[in-house]
Parts: structure tokens; sequence; C-alpha cells
């Protein structure tokens, strides 16, 4: 049964789902197993923490479509794959069974300060190691690792021009974000109740690993706002009924809140639905830059978390729940700036049209130009859609059991 339900998420994809194109170039899929560890000194999250580092890094370029370790696990596990990797032969029925076209392995050993590492490149179809290669140092803490030690590593192992992995300008380390933000006042981060302050600064829009639509990636500064903590509640828009007239969502019997989902996002409204709540209460919806940038800040995640999937941090499918969840029920899938549910719960409407990014080789249909986007995935669909970057074009009348939005303001 899980199985079955996994190919009618991906059957239901491709219907719904314009953002293919065949006028995409699609990069090779690759592996990049855990490292191994090599002595007594050598530490697992050490080496957990930078194969991760090179998913990060090699993502960021663009060549290469990186499968995560939560979603390789659990093929390996579907598949009762439990046999531990050393030789070429078990590397490639590995990455045949997750169709991927190269592996990286390699292992790490550390003795006090001084560290090896050694990465093998394997392509998969060939049945052949690319590339082996070894590199020492004498003084290199973990923190050093993940930097430019760590980039010319990864440089040499992909023949990739080092610049192409040095990250690009404005793209400030988390520390150093979250200094400035605990450095504004108070009377700017509490000016309004329930909504968090974001500060402006340059977020990368979009992927190069996800679907057409999504690329490519792109820089865009944005000004300082604020977004709601959470999405929309049931209970904030019947005070807006009550006081506008508005039509009520379809699944309230006699006008009325369903018992019990006072504190639920609002579901069943439309775009203009939302538009509308945003300018009685004073504010807007988000722009999709603004969406992404409170959802991942200013380093592109896949999840408002980090890059690895956990059913625990959102209420998407893999959840269990089967229908929404009060607000704040998943604080620890909130994002660096600290809002919550912008993977899952419901998919938020966010202004702007359906338009190509900037330098997008995808050709979109021109009804598809005339829809509008929602963010975040939801209860209902699969962990794709919860990632930070996907984008899901309905039309603006559309309205669905999954359908929110959560309110922007201007400071």
């Amino acid at each position: 049964m899980p199985r079955l339900l996994t190919y009618l998420f991906i059957l239901c994809h491709l219907i719904i789902n314009p953002c293919f194109s065949e006028n995409v170039d699609i990069p090779p899929l690759l592996v990049i197993t855990e490292l191994r560890t090599i002595g007594e000194q050598s530490s697992k999250a050490e080496a957990r923490a930078f194969s991760d580092f090179i998913s990060h890094e090699l993502e960021r370029t663009g060549l290469y479509r990186i499968l995560s370790r939560s979603s390789f696990n659990a093929i390996m596990k579907a598949k009762s794959f439990t046999s531990r990797c050393f030789d070429l032969p078990c590397f490639t029925s590995m990455g045949r069974i997750v169709g991927a076209d190269e592996m990286l392995a390699g292992h790490i050993k550390r003795m006090g300060s001084s560290l090896e590492i050694t990465l093998r490149r394997i392509d998969i179809k060939e049945e052949r190691f690319l590339k082996t290669l070894t590199r020492s140092s004498n003084e290199l803490g973990s923190s050093q690792i993940m930097g430019s030690w760590g980039r010319r590593l990864i440089s040499a192992s992909f023949d990739i021009e080092l610049k192409k992995l040095i990250p690009p300008e404005g793209e400030e380390p988390d520390v150093q974000q979250q200094n400035q933000q605990k450095q504004i006042p108070q009377s700017v981060t509490h000016k309004f109740p329930g909504m968090i302050y974001i500060p402006g600064g340059m977020v990368i829009v979009g992927s190069k690993s996800g679907d057409s639509c999504e690329t490519p990636p792109h820089r865009i500064h944005v000004e300082p706002f604020y977004i709601g903590k959470y999405e929309v509640t049931n209970q904030e828009y019947k005070e807006f009924i009550t006081e506008s007239g508005h039509t009520t969502p379809q699944h309230w019997e006699a006008d009325q809140i369903p018992p019990g989902l006072e504190k639920h996002p609002v579901t069943w409204v439309s775009f203009e639905d939302a538009e509308a709540y945003c300018l009685w209460k004073g504010g807007r919806l988000p722009t999709e830059a603004e969406w992404e940038r409170a959802a991942h800040s200013n380093q592109p995640r896949l999840y408002p978390w980090g890059d690895e999937f956990d059913p625990n941090r959102a209420n998407i499918w893999q959840a269990g729940r089967r229908g929404t969840a009060p607000i704040g029920s998943y604080p620890q899938g909130a994002s660096r700036f600290g809002v919550e549910d912008m993977s899952g719960n419901v998919f938020e409407w966010v202004n702007g049209f359906f338009h190509p990014y900037p330098g997008s080789r995808t050709r979109f249909k021109e009804s598809d130009k005339h829809k509008r986007i929602l963010r975040g995935g939801s209860w209902n669909f699969n962990q794709y859609y919860a990632r930070t970057t996907h984008r899901f074009p309905r039309m603006g009348g559309e309205k669905s059991r999954s359908y929110g939005f959560r309110l922007a303001r201007n400071p």
C-alpha cells in the first residue's frame, strides 16, 4: 500500500503540475553516501556534517540533482538493502536501485587536529570509479572543513571551477544573521502582535534541482517586512466575516466554524478571499520572494529547518494526521526566523502571477501565466510539495480543503 500511494503521488504530480518541460536539461542525479569513519578519534557527526556540506555546495552549483539522505535511506529500507558498501559492485547495485547516475563515497580519518579525507566518485552506468582523491591537513578543526578547504576538495573531486563554489555575495552565515536579528529594537520586532519582523536582505529564490518552473535560482533584494508567525485561523477569519459580511468558507455550517477547528488554519479560501482579508486587516499577502526569505532565510534550504526531511516537523501526508492541525503544533519545524508551518498544514496563497523566473528556459503555456501561486505544501500532499522552493500554480478563484494563507505587512 505505501508503494501504491507513492506511485499515486507521482502520477498526480505529473497531471496537475505544469512545471515540467521538455525544454530543460536535467542534471545527473548524485547520491552522496555518509562518509565512513576510520579510527577512534573520528566522529560520525563530523563525517555526516561534511557529507551535508558537500551536498549543499554541489546543489548550489546546479550541476547535479542531489538525492536527500532521508529519501535514499527510505528507498534502501523499502528494498531491504541493509548491507554496508565497501566495494564497487555494491555501490553500483545501490546506485541502480535509486536510479542514480553517480555516487560519492569515501571516509574520514582524524588523529587530534590532523585530518585525512578520501572521496571516491562512482559512475553507476559504466560501473567504474571516476576519481579517487585524498587530502590531508595537520591543523584543521571541524568548523574549518566546511569552508574554503572543503570547497577546494570538492572542486578537485568533481572537476568544478572553484569560483562556482564560492558563496554569492550577500549570502550571510546564519550566526551573523541571528546576531543582526538580536540587534533590532523590540519597538520594531514587536510592532504587530503575532507577526515576525523579517529584516531586508538578499534571498536566493528558486532551485536548480526541483521542477523546471523553479529554475534558475536568482538573487533578489527584499525590503524589510512583517509576516504572520502562523497561518490565518478560522477564528481570525470569522472576525473578518462578522465585520465585513464576506462569504463564509463552504465547509462551515450555518456560517459557523466547525467545532474544534477555531485554532486551525482557515481553508476553502480563494486568492481573492485571502486578499480581501489582508486588506481588511491593513496588510497584504507576501510576495514569492518574501515568502522564501521567511522560509529559508539567506541560505537556501530544502525545508525551513534544513535539508533533511523530518515528518515530525511538518503536517504533511507522511505525518499521518489526515487533516489540518492547530497552529503551533510543529514548533520544531520553524524557519530560522521563527515562522512556523511554512512546510505543510495548508498551502498558502502568495501575491503575484505564475511567470517564469528571470533567465528561465522553460516555456509556459499562455493560460498558465494567468494563474496565481500557492506555497508550502499541505497535510494531504507529500514532502516534495513542502520544499521551500516549490511553486504550486492554480487559478485565483479555486478553493480547496488544503488552501489557506498568512498575513504580511509593510513596516
